[in-house]
């Protein structure tokens, strides 16, 4: 695999990672735990299209996706990573749920 490969696939990690991460920091980590716990490509779905569902209502009416002692301004992961990562889950199931892991894990971590 070619560096210019390896650096365009962390690209879209970072970018689904970052829409999750916005989510964690609303103290709201399921969304996380449900990828980091996922067995199927099923799960991926359903949590990605709520965690879009909501970033984009969210980002579309102005309003933060939480606001306590900070505001959190929601993040949209782009469509060109949505669409590597449920390719990758056709692909190759088991090294997809690998990078669905990958992708919980540096939303937990800090930014």
């Amino acid at each position: 695999m070619s560096e210019e490969v390896k650096e365009k696939q962390e690209e879209f990690i970072e970018d689904i990672s970052r829409m999750i991460r916005a989510f964690v920091r609303c103290r709201l980590p399921s969304f996380a735990d449900r990828l980091a716990n996922a067995t199927g490509k099923e799960v991926v779905e359903t949590t990605l299209y709520e965690a879009l569902r909501i970033s984009r209502s969210a980002k579309d009416s102005g309003r933060p996706l939480c606001e306590d002692e900070r505001r959190v301004s929601p993040y949209v992961a782009r469509e060109e990573s949505i669409k590597w990562l449920l390719s990758e889950l056709d692909r190759d199931l088991v090294k997809g749920l690998e990078i669905v892991r990958r992708i919980a894990i540096r939303a937990l971590a800090l930014p």
